[in-house]
């Protein structure tokens, strides 16, 4: 059994042969690529397992919540089968489907991580697809309800900010409004509705909503510690 910064060359490899092509780049030392997309991020994580193994976790990740940490707003967890086809949420009657790459020998495991970073590829590839622009964004995130794991407060600030970037201030306003009268009873979403009462406040305007949330993608890039890039 290797130890894991072996286990994580073996990761990288695969990696760097199937992200990089894309324009995909690794986030330092680290199991973690990213494609960015200027206002948003594609998020791959090779997440180690306790058997030196890799889980895949590949999702969206919205820079319009002002933040210094990484994470999965949209998709996380990816499931497979020997044949390389792959589903976000496996059915639950289903077997077959699975989550952990575990490593039994090094020829084993960098054949089957050729595979899984395939995955990882094609996933990126669909989600480049899902939300090229704002404006499709906002039409996914209105077509469907909050995520099994995600608050519906989260989800219609999501919204909300895509619709705005998306010149859609009808939509905006509705989004934040949805907020600021849902009574949230924690900390965190105490300030998430008075963060989307001040951005209804703006939708009178659009010009003036739509460069506030560029202001907190941009103060969130500088968080992260990315390039200027466009929105």
């Amino acid at each position: 059994m290797p130890d894991r910064a072996a286990t994580t060359r073996l990761v990288a490899a695969a990696a760097r042969q199937h992200l990089q092509p894309l324009g995909l780049h690794r986030r330092g030392a680290s199991r973690v690529w990213f494609d960015d997309r200027g206002w948003w991020l594609i998020v791959v994580e090779f997440q180690p397992s306790r058997s030196h193994g890799t889980y895949l976790n590949v999702g969206a990740m919205w820079l319009w919540d002002e933040r210094d940490y990484w994470s999965f707003d949209d998709g996380s967890r990816i499931y497979w089968r020997d044949d390389a086809t792959f589903v976000a949420h496996p059915p639950i009657d289903e077997t077959g489907w699975a989550s952990l790459l575990g490593f039994v020998n090094t020829e084993q495991f960098t054949r089957d991580m050729d595979m899984v970073a395939g995955i990882a590829a094609q996933r990126v590839e669909q989600l480049r697809g899902q939300f090229p622009d704002p404006a499709a964004t906002s039409r996914q995130l209105a077509s469907r309800p909050a995520g099994h794991d995600e608050s519906p407060w989260w989800h219609a600030y999501h919204l909300g900010c895509a619709a705005a970037l998306a010149d859609d201030p009808g939509t905006a306003r509705h989004a934040f409004r949805r907020i600021t009268v849902s009574n949230p009873d924690t900390d965190w979403a105490h300030d998430l509705a008075r963060h989307a009462r001040h951005l209804a406040d703006l939708a009178d305007d659009p010009h003036v909503l739509r460069q506030r949330v560029i202001e907190v993608i941009h103060a969130t890039r500088q968080r992260l510690k990315l390039p200027n890039g466009p929105c």
